[in-house]
């Protein structure tokens, strides 16, 4: 797969965000960045956000820190991929942080909210 970012972030992936992002009714409009990231305008009264797009079957705190470190201001750090995840360990990092920590399902709700990070999807057990 070719890539053209130090993440790993197949074009397939990035081209499925940006379509995702399209079709959201509180997107308003986003630029791409660096290849993986996205500054998101969207619909008044909701703030601008920049998000990053990686590709990591588990997204464990290191690449978390790693992502703030590399792309300061970040709002969010958005995992691809329908089988991918992310630890309770980076998602409460994240919450802590004021980060929001999502696979795209959870991040098109997340899009809704002012406060981006506070987004919990609840999972069948609750």
């Amino acid at each position: 797969m070719a890539t053209l970012n130090d993440w790993k972030v197949p074009y397939s992936a990035i081209t499925f965000f940006e379509r995702v992002l399209k079709s959201h009714k509180k997107v308003e409009s986003y630029t791409r960045d660096k290849d993986i990231l996205f500054t998101i305008l969207r619909h008044p009264p909701l703030s601008a956000i920049q998000v990053l797009l990686v590709n990591e079957y588990t997204l464990g705190l290191a690449a978390v820190m790693r992502a703030l470190t590399e792309f300061p201001g970040l709002n969010c750090i958005v995992t691809g991929g329908e089988w991918n995840a992310y630890t309770r360990e980076a998602k409460q990092y994240g919450l802590d942080q004021e980060i929001g920590i999502y696979v795209i399902s959870d991040f098109l709700g997340a899009l809704n909210l002012q406060r981006i990070h506070t987004y919990v999807k609840k999972d069948k057990k609750g």
